[in-house]
């Protein structure tokens, strides 16, 4: 089965590696879907069959939050009891496709937050509950409780063994406070060099209508998270699933970062998108690293 949004040259395809070739990392060029990302226009539930259970480091999922947004289909529509059963099947078909390193982020919405978070508690270790402040400006609104102005994110790992590097998401101390903090004591430690580690309350500028990333896309994530998420917990040249691709941020991280990605989506519309986004990155991007190259890739059952 090959869809429209499928990229021949993928290393998805075929494995020169494991044919007795050497293994060469693909580079990108605009206008090209970098080689090891795959755009799927399928149901992550109906297709998660053919994805190899144990395949995967980083699940990254911004699904439909019950909240009735139209995404051009009725995937929206549920709520309440309907939308948490709808939930849990996902989830048990997303978890087993994780390897013992792996590791997973869901983003969701206080309404439902705590009851997903109970059944992920039930298959998964919780790292994390992250507090994505999304920096919505003072204009009015309810009356009748306080504003909401957060999403919820939960961190999940198979294991207390899970992959996690913090040195590429630190964040560098401004001159002032490492000046302030350079006693004799903190003389070359690694934190006051590299950076402090990231808090559980993200503060990222939403998406609005004049951001020079937004597209046309209703719920469209921020690079700026998506790619601390990938940069921490996806090794490099590991792989990372998402079930809801939605406008491609994940994919558009990956391919920067030079992880390979698999995500699905069901809205034609929406895989075009991500298609554009990620063949008009201007920076040359591996396929994957030599290591990883050399191994048979279990992913070619997805183009069954």
């Amino acid at each position: 089965m090959r869809d429209e949004f499928d990229e021949p040259q993928s290393t998805l395809d075929s494995n020169p590696a494991s044919a007795g070739e050497a293994a060469v990392p693909a580079v990108s060029t605009v206008g090209q879907v970098p080689a090891g990302i795959r755009l799927l226009n399928r149901d992550f539930l109906t297709d998660a069959v053919n994805l190899p259970d144990g395949s995967i480091d980083l699940i990254v999922a911004d699904p439909p939050y019950g909240l009735g947004k139209d995404y051009g289909n009725n995937s929206d529509m549920r709520s309440g009891d309907d939308f948490l059963a709808w939930t849990r099947s996902w989830l048990e078909l997303a978890i087993p496709k994780l390897k013992p390193s792996g590791s997973l982020y869901i983003f969701c919405t206080w309404q439902y937050a705590p009851e997903i978070f109970v059944f992920l508690k039930s298959h998964l270790t919780m790292i994390n509950e992250i507090i994505w402040d999304r920096r919505v400006p003072s204009m009015g609104g309810t009356v009748r409780r306080f504003t909401s102005v957060h999403d919820n994110i939960g961190f999940f790992a198979v294991s207390k063994d899970y992959y996690f590097d913090l040195d590429p998401v630190r964040i560098p101390y401004d001159a002032a406070t490492k000046k302030a903090r350079s006693r004799k004591l903190f003389e070359g430690s690694k934190w006051l060099e590299m950076g402090y580690n990231p808090k559980d309350v993200w503060s990222v500028s939403r998406l609005h209508r004049q951001h020079a990333e937004r597209v046309d896309h209703p719920t469209q994530k921020p690079l700026e998270i998506v790619e601390r998420m990938v940069l921490a917990s996806c090794p490099p040249g590991g792989r990372v699933l998402d079930p809801f691709m939605g406008s491609g941020t994940t994919a558009v991280a990956c391919a920067r970062q030079q992880r390979e990605f698999v995500g699905y989506e069901i809205n034609e519309s929406y895989c075009a998108i991500a298609r554009e986004r990620v063949s008009s990155l201007p920076v040359a991007v591996a396929a994957v690293s030599s290591a990883s190259a050399a191994q048979s890739d279990p992913l070619t059952a997805v183009e069954s």
